[in-house]
């Protein structure tokens, strides 16, 4: 996938400065400096930090998956993402708020999951759940839902679970989606 300059540089702004402070506490402008981009240039790409966040999660989640030859892999390439990046994750789910910016990332999941129904490869098992279910909005936020909560809880754990571990329990996890007729 073929990225403008200007997008992957506000990108990469937000991924630096999401290594050291939290994502509640950062700023359009602090994010214009990191990518020494003018305001005005971010708002030509993004409505808000959140638009641009869903952006940055969207694309690296897009990578990742063409990088990825099955649904396992990506599993595996995801969560190995993930422990590479722990002071990432950490800033983006630790805030004051966790309520409101965990409802916006489950959404943000959500339309993602929902993007790879159309996209993704027939045989997944996240993409087989999102075609035959008779409301894939919700398989899309429930699938999230369990991705994201064993995300957060080997996040709680302090990362000390092997990556392993929490691979093979979100692979039973899909697994076991019920496989429902449209």
């Amino acid at each position: 996938m073929k990225m403008n300059r200007t997008i992957r540089d506000f990108q990469n702004a937000l991924e630096t400065l999401l290594e050291n402070q939290p994502f509640e506490r950062l700023t359009v402008d602090q994010i214009c400096n990191e990518a020494l981009l003018h305001r005005s240039s971010f708002y030509r790409y993004f409505h808000d930090k959140y638009d641009l966040l869903e952006q940055t999660i969207n694309q690296r989640l897009s990578t990742l998956w063409e990088q990825s030859l099955t649904e396992d892999e990506l599993i595996e390439t995801l969560i190995t993402y993930v422990n590479q990046h722990k002071k990432f994750f950490r800033n983006l789910t630790t805030t004051g708020s966790r309520d409101s910016l965990y409802s916006e990332l489950m959404r943000m999941c959500s339309e993602i999951l929902l993007g790879l129904r159309d996209k993704g490869p027939r045989d997944a098992a996240i993409v087989q759940v999102l075609h035959n279910a008779p409301n894939p909005a919700l398989a899309a936020y429930s699938i999230s839902g369990a991705i994201m909560g064993a995300l957060y809880w080997w996040q709680e754990q302090n990362y000390d679970i092997s990556d392993e571990e929490v691979i093979s329990f979100v692979k039973r996890a899909i697994k076991v989606l019920p496989q429902v007729e449209a």
